[in-house]
């Protein structure tokens, strides 16, 4: 099997039908990464809407991050059966088929598809969300025509103009190296979860949703919530070519949750961050590793939240550590008083940045952590 993860893939080389200078876009190809631990279902959903994209071509890179489930079967029946009746469909209104690629046991790079395709890949181990978007952004990059990638969560549904809409706004502004959508929830469609992203409280080292709860039907200000960006929803990410290749892929070592705004912050001074407010975007939030924007969280999301709080902290925004502490021992005397001696322990080792006592399934797709609401 071909090293996804660490390859550099710089071997593909396109087939002969591929023609210089003739890309699936004017401007250059897009790639849109997904990423699968698991939750096949939600996966396949997001899939049937992204091939049902107007206004430009895509390929879609299915990354499965070693699912122990039927995942990678049910992914493998979907491109080899229903593809099929999606291409009919394609084709009477115009648009180029999708080519199915299973590369799940590739022996060495395949030659870049002459047309859109769709390609499941399996990374070889639950890398997190970090390292398994990774895997597929890597294969994009491979190809030199390569000029956008949408990290996009496998717990999202996308309206069918959401991407050209995101191109629109990167392509009117080169200096753009991230790009986000509208996300709306997908169980209450007229509500908003994020504009775009987030900003980020310095001195408590929390973030804040942006537009978090407003109508969706209402007017906003794309200008104005970009000032306020720290970082891009992890849900939905849109990255020019030229910010992977300078600013680098996301952070691996968190494994889940602050990748988003740690890439962000290792990119400030070198590339705006961006909001298309049309592009609509339907998304689950959190479903992959039981995070909630309301209620107690999972224990796997508590731990992962927790510990890469402070680990942010400590790397980018040493301000913040005061008051993360003085909040750490609040929530500490509140469980302690309350006898909740587990769950106290598990935020204190997050906190010190010990390992789980007890590992639980690590769930990521992030939930799109870039997942739920992955570091308010």
């Amino acid at each position: 099997m071909v090293d996804f993860p660490t390859g550099d893939w710089g071997a593909r080389k396109p087939s002969d039908a591929v023609r210089a200078g003739g890309p699936l876009l004017a401007a250059g190809r897009v790639y849109v990464v997904v990423l699968n631990w698991m939750n096949v279902d939600d996966t396949l959903e997001c899939l049937e809407s992204l091939v049902g994209l107007e206004g430009v071509e895509a390929s879609v890179i299915v990354c499965d991050n070693a699912s122990p489930n039927d995942s990678v079967r049910q992914l493998l029946s979907w491109g080899r059966t229903r593809l099929e009746a999606i291409n009919t469909a394609r084709n009477a209104r115009g648009r180029r088929p999708l080519q199915f690629r299973d590369l799940t046991g590739a022996t060495s790079p395949p030659a870049i598809a002459d047309g859109p395709e769709v390609v499941l890949i399996q990374t070889g181990a639950n890398k997190g969300y970090a390292g398994g978007n990774n895997v597929g952004i890597r294969y994009a990059l491979a190809d030199p025509a390569c000029r956008y990638v949408w990290v996009l969560n496998n717990d999202t549904r996308v309206h069918k103009d959401a991407l050209a809409h995101m191109l629109a706004r990167m392509e009117r502004d080169p200096a753009i190296g991230l790009c986000g959508a509208t996300l709306c929830y997908a169980d209450a469609p007229d509500k908003v979860q994020v504009y775009g992203g987030a900003s980020f409280q310095a001195l408590t080292g929390r973030a804040k949703h942006l537009g978090s709860g407003s109508e969706a039907s209402r007017p906003v200000d794309g200008a104005a919530i970009e000032r306020k960006l720290a970082y891009i929803m992890g849900a939905c990410m849109l990255a020019s070519r030229d910010f992977l290749e300078r600013v680098g892929l996301m952070e691996e070592k968190y494994f889940l949750y602050f990748e988003e705004l740690e890439w962000a912050r290792r990119a400030r001074g070198r590339f705006k961050l961006g909001y298309a407010p049309p592009a609509i975007v339907y998304h689950k939030v959190g479903g992959s590793v039981g995070s909630k924007e309301h209620g107690e969280p999972s224990e796997l999301s508590e731990y992962y939240l927790r510990r890469n709080r402070v680990r942010f902290c400590l790397e980018h925004s040493k301000i913040s550590l005061p008051i993360v502490a003085v909040r750490l021992a609040k929530d500490l005397l509140k469980l302690a008083i309350l006898g909740r001696w587990a769950r106290a322990q598990l935020i204190l080792r997050a906190s010190l940045g010990l390992p789980m006592k007890k590992r639980q399934p690590l769930a990521v797709a992030p939930a799109s952590a870039g997942a739920g609401t992955r570091v308010g």
